[in-house]
């Protein structure tokens, strides 16, 4: 069923500062008063980063977490009215494999989606942020939710950089897409602030939605995230970055759900192509209806497998099989990589 939106909505995303591992657990009542915070200003829509608040670090059944963090965020969303997006890990169907997951709150208080990452990243860059989880299995299903907002699609992290993946979620209607961050912890982590920037606006300005995106900030006696942050949060609309926050907080924006609709509904015209009559007219900072400008014949290939494309099925016949995608890619040069580091998942804390 369509839902009707309403012509604005107020976006807000949480950028805190986060506890990994063994700490995680003070994320939760943190969590908490972050809702309260963008509630006081109006959030109707709230995401917090990737794994956020958790447990996903650390171990899935600490007992120092005070309480059941999804549960009590579903309060939150009931209490103030809004819709939250949060995230965890999950066990699996397969031992010792998980799911990487975003939960969708309705402000009735109910859990209306749980998305489950369909790309995850690979073995290493999986047991390096989740404690030693290496094996993140791949979900089945996209997911689009009509909310009292719009359609909101769930993506997480680095599937932004995928724009096919982004295009399916547009073609199955979202005009909200959110894709929080795992956010580095490592003063080896790459300095990725401005390309998450320009993929942010590129994949909002193809698909005609807007895109909200955050991230853990880590510290540690050897890191500080404001040395090597990775995006921020931030909202990115078709025609221009609408905001971008760097410091721990509540990133507040408006989303103009009726300006949104124009810019899908028409091309460019005899009307915005002249001198406008209207005096108030925005000028356009995107190209109208370039979403169904396409000639579907042209993508075919896309569909098509490379020599470096992963094996997301590895575990089927043993989770080890990673290594053997790894050395197929790599083409017989992982094995220089594991003699190096002493083997898979040993990472240098120096």
């Amino acid at each position: 069923m369509t839902m009707a939106s309403e012509s604005r909505g107020r976006g807000g995303a949480v950028l805190p500062q986060s506890y990994f591992g063994a700490a995680e657990w003070q994320n939760a009542e943190n969590a908490l008063r972050y809702a309260d915070e963008a509630a006081s200003q109006g959030v109707q829509l709230l995401l917090y980063p990737e794994g956020y608040p958790g447990p996903a670090t650390g171990p899935l059944d600490n007992p120092r977490y005070p309480f059941e963090p999804m549960r009590a965020l579903a309060d939150k969303a009931r209490q103030h009215g809004m819709y939250i997006v949060a995230g965890d890990v999950i066990e699996s169907e397969v031992q010792g494999a998980y799911y990487l997951t975003l939960r969708l709150l309705s402000p009735q208080g109910k859990e209306v989606a749980q998305y489950r990452r369909l790309q995850p990243d690979t073995p290493p860059l999986n047991a390096y942020l989740y404690g030693g989880k290496g094996h993140l299995l791949p979900g089945n299903q996209r997911c689009v939710i009509q909310t009292e907002l719009g359609p909101i699609g769930l993506q997480i992290c680095s599937e932004l950089w995928v724009p096919e993946l982004s295009r399916l979620l547009m073609l199955e209607g979202a005009e909200i897409v959110v894709s929080p961050v795992h956010g580095m912890h490592s003063e080896n982590s790459f300095r990725l602030k401005e390309t998450r920037r320009c993929v942010a606006r590129a994949r909002a300005a193809e698909n005609l939605y807007y895109v909200v995106v955050t991230q853990n900030l880590y510290t540690s006696e050897r890191f500080d995230y404001r040395r090597a942050i990775s995006g921020g949060a931030l909202v990115a609309g078709p025609e221009e970055m609408l905001g971008t926050r760097e410091t721990p907080g509540v990133l507040v924006t408006d989303l103009d759900m009726e300006r949104l609709h124009y810019l899908r509904s028409r091309s460019f015209d005899e009307e915005n192509l002249s001198e406008p009559d209207d005096p108030n007219f925005k000028p356009l900072g995107c190209r109208p209806g370039q979403i169904w400008e396409r000639n579907p014949e042209l993508y075919k290939r896309l569909s098509e497998p490379s020599p470096y494309s992963y094996n997301y099925e590895y575990w089927r016949e043993s989770p080890d099989n990673w290594i053997e995608e790894y050395e197929r890619i790599y083409q017989g040069d992982y094995a220089r990589v594991l003699n190096k580091s002493g083997g898979p998942f040993k990472f240098k804390t120096d």
